[in-house]
């Protein structure tokens, strides 16, 4: 990514210390813990506030933080969301000027996930233990943590829901190891007209398609007979909810465990790897892929892309890169040939497809 201004590496600095005066190896202990144990409330207060990031209207600067192979990673958004119009995303850059989205769904890996439907959660909650975890402060603001963690009692994911009005100022995410591999946080928040978050209850308040059932088995079977393989998981969880054929020729899969979506672009033909400027070269099982990270409003995602036979792999992804290079190892990995002259679209038309809730 690009060398961020001051003000940026300053309030990524912030970000740190806030993330180390809430460690996530465990509940949190004392009068501030809110569930008994066996308790399983953070899923609704998650819905609550999916609902709030969907329908209320707030303005606010958010910084997102990666931490990779090469260290850590700094981006400056500044939003604004308006109810059934999404979200407008000014993304700073070195340069100052940065780049704009408008209508950015707010649950989209271009949003940072902070707002996911109804049915990833419910897919959260089959991978995941999600409990209430007491309450934290953000940009001045007081919320509740919800925490998600492993069988083994590992921390996967945590988010701070705001209890004034109800959106999610903070959302950190681990790798398989407990390594905090991305946090994204507010620093500044203006919701106006504030009030408390409606407790309801059930699925009543999503429409669309649920990412819970995933697509039709017989739309997965048409596209298995036309030859695309289709594999109805990945590792680490991953669930298929999406399957298609774009109109540009591209085979397009939706993975997702809830917290991490991985979204996988396959075109037939084959890589001019002369086009690749900007990537970097890894070996994979005697084999190379290409990878690079993405930025502007975007700025956390992933991107990967190699060869395989005659069609060419693009992976888009806001996950842990553990969850990723699980991913791209289990894909197919053959010899090519030829050259292909178009390599891949540009990221913003692919990330454009990946969003489970549009």
């Amino acid at each position: 990514m690009r060398r961020l201004p001051a003000a940026v590496v300053v309030a990524g600095v912030v970000l740190l210390v806030l993330v180390a005066a809430h460690p996530v190896a465990g509940p949190v202990s004392g009068p501030q813990r809110e569930a008994a144990e066996g308790d399983d409330t953070g899923i609704e207060l998650l819905r609550e506030a999916a609902y709030a990031g969907r329908t209320r209207s707030y303005t606010g600067t958010r910084l997102v933080t990666t931490w990779g192979a090469a260290g850590p990673s700094s981006a400056l958004t500044h939003v604004r969301n308006v109810p059934g119009e999404g979200l407008t995303v000014r993304a700073e850059t070195a340069a100052g000027a940065g780049t704009v989205a408008v209508g950015v769904d707010p649950g989209s890996p271009a949003a940072g996930l902070v707002s996911p439907s109804d049915g990833m959660l419910d897919v959260l909650a089959r991978n995941y233990r999600v409990e209430t975890a007491g309450t934290g402060t953000a940009c001045g603001r007081t919320g509740r943590f919800v925490q998600a963690t492993r069988a083994d009692g590992s921390p996967a994911a945590r988010y701070l829901v705001d209890e004034a009005g109800g959106v999610v100022l903070r959302r950190e995410v681990f790798d398989g190891r407990g390594t905090l591999t991305r946090a994204d946080a507010f620093i500044e928040l203006s919701v106006p007209q504030e009030r408390a978050a409606p407790r309801m209850s059930g699925h009543a308040w999503y429409g669309g398609p649920s990412l819970g059932g995933g697509p039709p088995n017989g739309q997965v079977a048409h596209l298995r007979q036309r030859g695309w393989d289709v594999p109805a998981a990945l590792p680490g969880r991953l669930e298929l909810f999406t399957a298609g054929e774009t109109a540009e020729g591209y085979l397009h899969l939706g993975y997702s465990d809830g917290l991490s979506v991985v979204s996988i672009f396959v075109q037939r033909g084959t890589l001019d790897e002369s086009r690749l400027a900007g990537w970097h070269a890894r070996s994979r099982g005697g084999h190379t892929i290409w990878i690079r990270g993405l930025t502007g409003f975007e700025a956390a995602a992933q991107q990967v892309v190699w060869a395989s036979g005659e069609h060419v792999y693009t992976v888009v992804a806001d996950a842990p890169a553990d969850m990723v290079d699980a991913a791209v190892a289990v894909l197919p990995h053959q010899e090519g040939i030829g050259a292909w002259e178009q390599v891949c679209r540009g990221a913003d038309r692919l990330l454009s497809w990946i969003s489970p809730f549009a």
